[in-house]
């Protein structure tokens, strides 16, 4: 999916949205014709290349779609309403399921606090598990720094505390590719606390970027008033703050060289505080003395002081906010 293609509905769409449109292509729940099984242990739901996507509670029942070489079968299970594959040898046949049997298992889970439904980004780590509490056998896999993660629920832990469950994303596409929980510490989201003293509001672009400094710093892009993407970003220094307020986006440059010769007043670039960038990408500038949103590749302490007042992204991150902004684009920058 090209990024000019995503549209709101599909990025905050229901858990996996990306692979229920697959999984609803390939199998009618309903359908006579049907082989179902179920896990008869527990097991992990499997994307082809074997890392695990999603784990899978004793019983759930699954479509089976193919049957592959390698000891597996690829399936689509309507409790996750994901599409992948498990192996044989921990699943047998079952009746096919009512409507009401699978609409049961969409019910068994952990109990759901609050809907959620924002983008959001790992903090440090983050450990995504198969239910809501920290042993060892409930892991499915560790996301690093930034990783991007939709969150869609807050759900009960076993320890008392507040969880996630998130989809984690395809860092490029953004695409969900599994499904799990988190817990709550360590997901960034935004907050969503920005109102601007303005009366008339109706010259508003329908969409905007809102840049939270409070650390870790996190912009975020909107579409009709929803959050639809965002990630953590460099910001400025003390000396050197991004400043706060309404701007918009007043011009962009797709490549260019970024150099401290040019600033006022000028630093030669091998001063102090000088420096000489080539190769910048994607820079969406948004105030006249060179605050921008752009690719920065000389520093990855995202969500941290450590830019000349621009908001500093990863290379993904920047080609989303290119390819989705333009000029005249509001971004709002708050602390």
């Amino acid at each position: 999916m090209s990024y000019s293609a995503m549209s709101r509905r599909a990025f905050i769409a229901g858990a996996g949205a990306a692979l229920i449109a697959a999984g609803a292509a390939n199998a009618d729940p309903l359908g006579q014709d049907e082989q179902w099984v179920a896990n008869f242990q527990e097991a992990r739901l499997l994307a082809a290349d074997g890392s695990a996507i999603a784990g899978l509670p004793l019983f759930s029942r699954m479509r089976t779609m193919r049957e592959l070489s390698n000891g597996l079968i690829q399936v689509w299970v309507p409790r996750f309403d994901l599409v992948g594959r498990v192996r044989a040898d921990s699943v047998g046949p079952v009746a096919i399921p009512s409507q009401a049997d699978l609409d049961g298992e969409l019910e068994d889970g952990p109990t759901i606090l609050d809907s959620i439904g924002m983008p959001g980004r790992i903090v440090g780590s983050g450990n995504v598990r198969t239910w809501p509490m920290s042993t060892g056998d409930s892991l499915l896999r560790t996301l690093g720094h930034n990783a991007p993660v939709r969150v869609v629920h807050t759900v009960a832990g076993e320890d008392s505390g507040e969880w996630y469950r998130v989809n984690w994303l395809d860092p490029a596409s953004y695409e969900p590719i599994g499904l799990g929980y988190v817990h709550n510490s360590v997901v960034r989201l935004p907050r969503l606390r920005y109102t601007r003293a303005v009366a008339d509001r109706a010259d508003d672009a329908p969409n905007h970027f809102e840049a939270d400094l409070r650390e870790p710093a996190l912009i975020t892009a909107f579409e009709g008033g929803a959050p639809v993407w965002s990630t953590l970003t460099l910001k400025g220094t003390v000396t050197k703050s991004t400043p706060l307020g309404y701007h918009r986006v007043l011009w962009r440059v797709a490549n260019e060289t970024m150099t401290s010769e040019r600033v006022y007043p000028p630093i030669p670039r091998d001063a102090p505080g000088g420096y000489y960038l080539t190769g910048v990408l994607w820079t969406q500038y948004f105030t006249s003395d060179g605050a921008s949103i752009h690719y920065n590749y000389w520093s990855s302490n995202w969500g941290y002081a450590g830019s000349h007042g621009c908001l500093g992204i990863g290379y993904n991150e920047a080609h989303f906010a290119w390819t989705w902004a333009g000029v005249g684009t509001p971004v709002y920058v708050f602390a």
